[in-house]
């Protein structure tokens, strides 16, 4: 069975990432292209919405505070500080997802796996869509390109995660 890797949204965020690190303006129109991104819908709730990202990703391009409603927001908010923070790390996680090939997974059926900068939960399952949130991976500090997840080599939690499901 086939499993594809979806970046879209963690490409959109980094150059989100970089730009306001580089003090460049960010307008509303990209970071809605991100907050209401297709892939995003199935991760919002009642507390975390498309206005919850629009409102700490404006907030963070503008330098301006960031009054969360929500922990779920406030999280999400200090994740994105945090990774315009240490953007070598970002880059070191990045790179080894970009060129990811999960073809080599053993598991029944056809699955996506979605990358995205998310808030509280490490990943959500639906359907036959794996959505990891990328502030949960864990960079090789040896400048390796393996990443992890809860301490495992993050194809094989990919693999153990969807066969257990």
């Amino acid at each position: 069975m086939a499993i594809k890797m979806n970046m879209d949204v963690m490409e959109l965020v980094f150059y989100f990432w970089q730009a306001t690190s580089d003090r460049d303006k960010v307008g509303e129109a990209f970071i809605m292209s991100i907050a209401g991104h297709e892939a995003m819908k199935p991760v919002y709730s009642d507390v975390f919405t498309v206005e919850s990202v629009r409102r700490a990703l404006s907030a963070i391009s503008n330098r301006e505070r960031f009054s969360a409603d929500h922990q779920c927001e406030s999280r999400f908010w200090n994740n994105n500080m945090w990774a315009m923070e240490d953007m070598g790390l970002m880059e070191a996680m990045m790179a080894p997802l970009k060129v990811m090939n999960l073809s080599d997974i053993q598991v029944a059926g056809d699955y996506e796996v979605v990358v995205l900068p998310l808030h509280m939960d490490d990943y959500t399952l639906k359907g036959n869509t794996l959505y990891v949130n990328f502030f949960r991976l864990q960079a090789d500090i040896m400048g390796g390109d393996a990443l992890k997840m809860d301490g495992v080599e993050f194809k094989q939690w990919v693999e153990r995660t969807l066969n257990a499901a």
